[in-house]
């Protein structure tokens, strides 16, 4: 099994259940890809390791898009505080499930619900009693 997992709003609200989904995935043979809008930084793996996430490969759509040279179209600010470059909603919206496509992800689990509509791949849209508190990046959206 070949599983996708995203990390705001799904493994951070409920590290040990993931934690023990991705040893056990990978325990017997399986790919876990930890698939992230978000940057990939030393902090952000080193929260995954505190959590005991365990992974075999990880991709930051963030990441992806700035090292293709992709223009920005400004900055966003997510309620965490956290700015960076801003892209096509568009384009973003279409990355991790071109990834999934890509990579032969069996299964993606994620709790961005817009970005159902372009995956191929078999998608898991996830909802934490948390969410019901959050802001989602489609309702900064809304509010911008």
């Amino acid at each position: 099994m070949k599983l996708g997992l995203d990390i705001h709003g799904v493994i951070d609200s409920n590290p040990e259940s993931f934690a023990f989904m991705s040893q056990s995935v990978i325990t017997n043979g399986g790919e876990v890809h930890i698939i992230t809008g978000g940057s990939w930084t030393t902090e952000l793996e080193n929260q995954l390791k505190d959590y005991g996430i365990k992974w075999t490969s990880h991709f930051s759509v963030y990441d992806y898009l700035v090292n293709s040279g992709i223009d920005s179209i400004g900055t966003i600010q997510f309620p965490d505080g956290t700015i960076q470059k801003k892209f096509d909603y568009d384009l973003w919206d279409t990355i991790k499930a071109g990834y999934c496509k890509s990579n032969k992800i069996d299964l993606h689990i994620d709790d961005t619900e817009v970005y159902s509509k372009y995956f191929t791949t078999p998608f898991l849209l996830y909802k934490s009693s948390d969410d019901f508190e959050k802001i989602s990046h489609t309702d900064i959206r809304k509010h911008m």
